[in-house]
């Protein structure tokens, strides 16, 4: 089960990702009334934002005609921006936005207006100058492509003001999403190269996308793990989304079926939330851990087929709500959880989290970037394709690291299978061969070879003895030292005596499992050698080294009492250590003689003590000695 301190974190962390993604934003809004502005392009250079300096007035109904805007300019309510790109936020009603544009040098003045939310879904632009108001533009995605004035994936207006005079430009905008206004002003040789630069990466993302997609769906049909295919179906849906974003789609793919648009982008992000959340509890095998935590990714993943049906019934500006509330559930789900089974040690959560901080930090970056809080350079600007990517590559790293490990474990699962065949026919060959007491005999072996010992659950005599001569090989070739600690219980007999042989067995697995708790390293165990018998195997371990675990072990024992039927019973162990560097032409039983003389000693010394087994090189030879631990 999930404790408290990992519910505390996914609740510190989804609100922390919840506020970052959809209420910090909110938070910019400082809207104030003020007349309208007007900005002198003779000082602007060759691009300017004219987005801080729009006035806007909500039109509920469009009961206001452009005409009805130029006289009454200077009654009506405006409102001042109060971001570099006005952001009014999901489903607000048209508005009319208005700026004059003067020119105080000698000279015409010619350049592009250019509106780069290309999600707009109408977007009606005027020109007024010296009382003549004239419509120069209606575009938006919600209508043909070939109703722009330039072919260009953003909305561009040209414009002239002429030398000493000034333009009024009066724009309606409307939306059933979100209505943004990025407004930018070009000379246009400046905007052509701006556009060749920022082309450039779009061409890029979606070659890097398709080429991920294609690769671990070729991987797909290599392997038929369905990871892939969530993994390429959620590759495939991001794409789209980004696409639709930048008005990809729009212009290259239905430029004259503008009621694709908004369909089409609450699909993708419907099959994007669906597939990334599949994906999701399959990569990180959610089925491991409580049932509501997997019941979440799996109810998104039904949310998001959920909006993408209905989609094809309720207007675009309840499916994208929904498909926006889900988006961000399902981002902070995933990351949160994510970051949890990092935080537990799990090496495949580590790529899904980093790849989802990547992705929503882009688009966290293009976000706060559009709103003029981040500089407008080409990684916060694309930082949407850039995490997609970023993910899109971490994940596809991830999906071949667990390739791999499952190789491994396939490779183990074999070696193990083949070793159990060969053993197995080993056996039968025996069956057949011997007699009906033979088979008994080799019955009783196999099970005396079982490596736990069946009431204390540490390894058995026989496992010891095995990886005792494995460990003596393999530290003869790297002339490494071993260390072996024999235990015995101290007058166990009179705990039998006193208590009944089921404490006597209560007090072996009492202590099998305080020497299990003190040794850690990979490679050392302990074993139940005989009766209240134990050896603990240390290798690479010196004989201090080996007689501190010793000691502390032997003081853990004595200061731990056993609980049995409301008394407590105490207990003491005597230890006796050895250490040796095995050489090919030594015998492993040496140690064990070692270590037995130690425990001998001890246990005539007075018991619950450690004694070492020493040696010294003289000069007349090697002197062996068995001294107290100090």
């Amino acid at each position: 089960m999930i404790g408290t301190k990992a519910l505390t974190f996914l609740r510190i962390a989804g609100t922390a990702l919840w506020w970052l993604l959809v209420l910090s934003p909110l938070c910019a809004v400082n809207a104030r009334a003020a007349a309208e502005e007007q900005v002198d392009i003779a000082t602007t250079g060759d691009y300017y934002s004219l987005g801080g300096h729009l006035v806007y007035l909500a039109d509920p109904g469009k009961k206001l005609s452009a005409s009805d805007i130029v006289a009454r300019a200077d009654q009506l309510a405006w409102t001042q921006a109060a971001d570099a790109i006005p952001n009014l936020g999901l489903q607000a009603p048209p508005h009319w936005f208005m700026i004059r544009l003067g020119n105080s040098s000698q000279q015409d003045w010619s350049g592009l207006l250019e509106m780069s939310y290309t999600m707009i879904d109408v977007l009606d632009v005027y020109i007024e100058h010296r009382q003549e108001l004239v419509k120069v533009a209606e575009v938006g995605d919600q209508r043909p492509f070939s109703n722009r004035l330039l072919a260009h994936r953003n909305f561009l207006v040209p414009i002239t003001v002429p030398a000493g005079d000034s333009v009024r430009i009066l724009m309606l905008g409307e939306s059933a999403g979100a209505l943004k206004f990025p407004l930018d002003l070009w000379h246009i040789p400046a905007f052509f190269q701006h556009d060749q630069r920022t082309l450039a990466p779009q061409i890029l993302f979606v070659g890097l996308m398709l080429a991920l997609a294609l690769y671990n769906f070729f991987l797909l049909l290599a392997t038929r793990d369905w990871n892939y295919f969530w993994y390429v179906l959620s590759i495939v849906s991001i794409s789209f989304v980004v696409m639709s974003f930048h008005g990809i789609l729009a212009q290259y793919v239905w430029p004259e079926t503008p009621a694709l648009n908004n369909p089409v982008l609450v699909a993708s992000i419907s099959t994007n939330i669906f597939a990334a959340t599949i994906f999701a509890y399959s990569f990180l095998d959610l089925k491991r851990f409580p049932k509501w935590l997997g019941g979440l990714f799996l109810g998104h993943s039904a949310a998001g087929v959920l909006v993408f049906v209905l989609n094809l019934m309720l207007p675009y500006g309840t499916t994208i709500k929904l498909a926006a509330l889900f988006s961000v559930t399902g981002a902070t789900l995933g990351i949160c959880t994510g970051a949890w089974l990092w935080y537990r040690g799990e090496i495949l959560a580590r790529f899904y989290t980093l790849a989802w901080f990547l992705l929503l930090a882009g688009s966290v970056a293009i976000t706060f970037s559009h709103m003029g809080y981040l500089p407008s350079i080409l990684i916060f600007t694309h930082g949407q394709q850039i995490g997609a990517v970023a993910e899109g590559l971490l994940l596809s790293f991830a999906l071949a690291y667990r390739i791999n490990m499952e190789r491994q474990q396939r490779f183990q699962a074999q070696a193990q299978l083949l070793k159990l065949q060969t053993e197995t026919n080993q056996l039968l060959e025996k069956k057949v061969q011997e007699r009906t007491a033979e088979l008994q005999e080799a019955n009783r072996k196999l099970q005396e070879s079982s490596a736990t010992d069946g009431l204390t659950q540490v390894k058995n005599r026989y496992f010891f003895d095995e990886k005792l001569t494995h460990e003596w090989l393999k530290n003869s070739r790297a002339n490494s030292q071993i260390s072996l600690l024999m235990i015995d219980g101290d007058h166990f007999k009179s705990i039998n005596d006193n208590y009944g042989h089921l404490c006597g067995d209560a007090v072996l697995k009492h202590v099998a499992a305080l020497f299990n708790t003190s040794v850690n390293r990979a490679g050392d165990f302990v074993a139940r050698y005989g009766g209240e018998e134990f050896t603990i195997l240390l290798c690479h371990t010196d004989l201090f080294g080996a007689a501190t675990v010793a000691e502390r072990i032997r003081k853990k024992v004595e200061n731990t009492l056993l609980e049995w039927e409301g008394k407590k019973i105490s207990f003491t162990i005597s230890i006796g250590v050895a250490n040796q560097i095995p050489s090919r032409d030594s015998d492993p039983k040496s140690l064990l003689q070692d270590a037995d003389s130690a425990l001998y000693k001890a246990k005539h010394a007075g018991r619950n003590r450690v004694m070492l087994f020493t040696r010294k090189t003289t000069a007349n030879g090697t002197v062996t000695d068995i001294i107290p631990f100090q």
